[in-house]
């Protein structure tokens, strides 16, 4: 157990020793305990009189302390320079946080960094560095504040073994048994006597008359310094391999996977970085699209989020310091509590919840597991996954258990899952694909994954490759470049997300100009300009930045979602071996409605890539989102066009519409203000006859079909969508440069397009 010896602590560092009656009172609980509550509900995330100055990398001061004695100093110091030793040489300030949670319980301290983490960006960006804090139960102090259960000090010890080792049996007795897939090659684990490890490869007879088992390891490369170290096959290798080799000359990473597979009794284990011939191109590809059944037919994922590279493992013992602890509201509460880090978080809410959540919730600016793109797919494809994060977790798709469980925790309608967030929200979502039950789940998907981090841009594809396969149910010529050609009228339907959506984290910009460098001649090929997978950052399907306007369910629309083109002709050119991987050419043509962009625009406040168009007499026809976000002097609209894709219907969506319609005319219950501003930019500001009219809409949001629509207004019109396409250098050949959606407002909505000659485009 946990150790209860006080720690050091320097004249700063202890105001951790808190004075709970400045932020709180006692208070009994419904079962007559008399315990701790915050003061004020609007103040639960109170500063404590710390203010520390210091300097990157060196951190003479915090170093000073250290070298004095002070265990929280050390500690900050290994997490400051875990996660800013890339930021330039600078002066940084630390100041400290309490976290309560809503209910009242001390869930955590905050070591808010402020700092400059790239050159050229903010000089005052403040990261949040999260300590986690827990208490033996018996203990006065863990009681009084209500403080969450520590964790093991050796993650991996005999009584965790012991709990894994036991519920991965009861739930093999109760599996039926399936035929055994097995991987091209695997590692043989060996013993801990001759530590002795040898790669096999998995011929048909090798396993004839047994089945054994095998783990699959997920994990992070790491920087480029540390991949370049990485133990690893290669075709110079190979025979080496097959040999046998010392476990002390791997990665530390593998090396600790290896003893978590013979704790367990499992007897083979599956690294890529040695399963697969590194420098060997073909048998690269070959393995890459076999992703599916490796980690779906695997007895066991290990999952390794405490670790960013492969040269760190994630058995070793967990960092903590003990405070003691002594309330000024409750003489008998003297006890101490630990604290322990977590990783940098992105807002600090997260740091009201316990480690099962936070074990989900790292945004370190390093390279970590849950940042990763390879990662995603790995957990996604897994049936079982082992989880070492601040605590060891078991995850199922439908039960969990976290070390202290007495047993597995079994999911009430799917809901429970929220206690470990990102991993029931990922883990084997295979069954939901492959049964067609929901058919938004790829989207989904796709918007997690473009938020996850890629060494190489050319691994966009070949990363999400396996669930790509089960969404077209293995069905290559139904796959184009990450767009399912069953729903291409949905799939083609997305943009990117804006800066705020990225979990706060700014990314590079995008101009018109290098945009259109990119696609007429990009660096490395990645996919062609309409696929996903070509933009560089997080994508959205669903969501629009506008403030009020484009937002065309293609998710979720189901029924009401229709196309409008037709004579289809799309194509990808992959490696035969791997069609769900890397992409080399590509082209989508079709016949449709084509119409010209206009030059009467106006941008939306805000957003640079937002705009509206409007016809001569400057009645609405459309907005448009662009793919770029960098200003420029002059952008040529003359050489774009809008190509119809579908349309959709929702009435109360058109009431909507023809609200801001009745309003934008003057012709509703209300009189309307127009405000221009100098950028040209409009805002409506409705007296209070528009409040009567969106009562008349809320009474009226039951959805009804467009016949029935139909007979009750003749007027009444659908909403378009589309892409924005831009002349390429090819004579003909067009690029998508971003979207479109058509509210039946104004002279906009399907009508719109009604008249307009059908031709057939070519889209690169």
């Amino acid at each position: 157990m946990n150790s209860q010896v006080p720690s050091n602590l320097c004249d700063r560092c202890q105001v951790l020793q808190f004075n709970d009656s400045a932020f709180g009172k006692g208070i009994r609980d419904k079962s007559g305990r008399y315990r701790f509550h915050v003061k004020d509900p609007d103040n639960i995330h109170p500063f404590l009189t710390y203010d520390l100055r210091d300097r990157l990398p060196e951190l003479p001061i915090l170093y000073y302390s250290s070298q004095n004695g002070c265990d929280f100093c050390k500690m900050l110091i290994k997490s400051i320079l875990k996660d800013f030793s890339h930021c330039p040489k600078q002066e940084i300030g630390v100041r400290l946080q309490l976290i309560f949670s809503p209910e009242g319980r001390f869930m955590s301290v905050l070591a808010r960094v402020g700092l400059q983490l790239k050159k050229g960006e903010p000089i005052d960006t403040e990261c949040l560095l999260m300590f986690g804090v827990d208490g033996e139960p018996r203990d006065p102090c863990a009681q009084w504040l209500r403080l969450q259960p520590p964790p093991e000090d050796n993650i991996f010890c005999s009584k965790n073994v012991g709990g894994v080792r036991d519920i991965l049996h009861d739930i093999e007795s109760q599996e039926r048994t399936s035929k055994s897939f097995y991987p091209t090659r695997l590692i043989d684990v060996g013993t801990s006597e001759d530590n002795i490890c040898r790669l096999i490869v998995t011929d048909p007879g090798l396993f004839e008359d047994r089945r054994p088992k095998y783990a699959a390891l997920s994990y992070c490369w790491g920087p480029p310094e540390d991949a370049k170290t990485q133990f690893k096959t290669e075709r110079a290798t190979l025979q080496d391999r097959i040999s046998g080799f010392q476990l002390e000359t791997t990665s530390r990473i593998m090396q600790e996977a290896v003893v978590v597979c013979r704790d367990l009794g499992i007897p083979y284990l599956w690294v890529d970085a040695v399963c697969i011939i590194q420098d060997d191109k073909a048998d690269w590809e070959r393995e890459s699209a076999e992703m599916t059944n490796v980690y779906q037919k695997a007895h066991l994922t290990i999952c390794t989020p405490t670790s960013a590279s492969c040269r760190e493992g994630f058995l070793g013992p967990r960092t903590s310091a003990t405070i003691s602890f002594h309330s000024r509201i409750n003489a008998d509460v003297v006890g101490l509590y630990k604290i322990r880090p977590c990783g940098v978080i992105n807002d600090e809410r997260i740091a009201e919840g316990d480690y099962e959540r936070i074990d989900n919730s790292d945004t370190s600016p390093l390279n970590n597991w849950w940042k990763r793109g390879w990662t995603f797919q790995e957990l996604a494809l897994s049936r079982r996954v082992l989880l070492f994060g601040i605590k060891l977790h078991l995850v199922f798709e439908d039960k969990f258990w976290s070390e202290g469980d007495e047993a597995l925790i079994e999911a009430e309608d799917g809901a429970p899952m929220e206690g470990l967030g990102g991993t029931f929200a990922v883990i084997s979502v295979a069954g939901t694909l492959e049964s067609r039950d929901d058919e938004s789940m790829w989207m989904s998907m796709v918007e997690q994954y473009t938020a996850r981090q890629l060494t190489f841009e050319s691994d966009k594809l070949p990363a999400m490759g396996g669930l790509a396969k089960l969404a077209v149910l293995g069905r290559g010529d139904l796959y184009l470049a990450g767009i399912r050609k069953e729903f291409l009228h949905r799939d083609l339907f997305w943009t990117p997300a804006v800066l705020s959506d990225t979990l706060g984290k700014h990314g590079s910009k995008v101009s018109y100009n290098s945009l259109l460098a990119s696609l007429n001649a990009p660096k490395t090929y990645i996919a062609p300009s309409w696929s996903w997978a070509r933009w560089k950052g997080m994508i959205r399907f669903d969501e629009s930045p506008a403030p009020y306007g484009d937002h065309i369910p293609v998710m979720r629309g189901k029924g009401q979602i229709e196309t409008a083109y037709e004579d289809v002709e799309a194509w990808t050119l992959t490696s035969k071996l791997n069609p769900f991987g890397q992409v080399t050419e590509g082209s989508l043509r079709l016949v449709g409605k084509v119409v010209p962009v206009l030059p009467q625009l106006t941008r939306q406040e805000g957003f640079e890539n937002h705009w509206e168009m409007y016809d001569e007499d400057g009645r609405y026809i459309a907005n448009l989102t662009f793919d770029w976000d960098e200003p420029e002097a002059r952008v040529p609209f003359e050489q774009m066009s809008l190509v119809l894709i579908g349309s959709y219907w929702s009435w109360s969506a058109y009431k909507l519409a023809k609200l801001d319609d009745d309003s934008e005319t003057g012709d509703g219950h209300g009189e309307v203000d127009i405000v221009i501003h100098e950028d040209s930019d409009m805002d409506m500001v409705s007296s209070e006859g528009e409040d009567n009219q969106m009562d008349d809409l809320s009474s009226e949001s039951e959805e009804i079909s467009f016949e029935e629509a139909q007979q009750s207004d003749a007027n009444v019109d659908k909403f378009a969508y589309g892409l924005i396409i831009h002349e390429a250098k090819a004579k003909g050949k067009y690029f998508r440069i971003g979207i479109f959606s058509s509210w039946p407002k104004g002279a906009g909505g399907l009508r719109y397009f009604g008249n307009q000659e059908t031709q057939r485009v070519e889209i690169l």
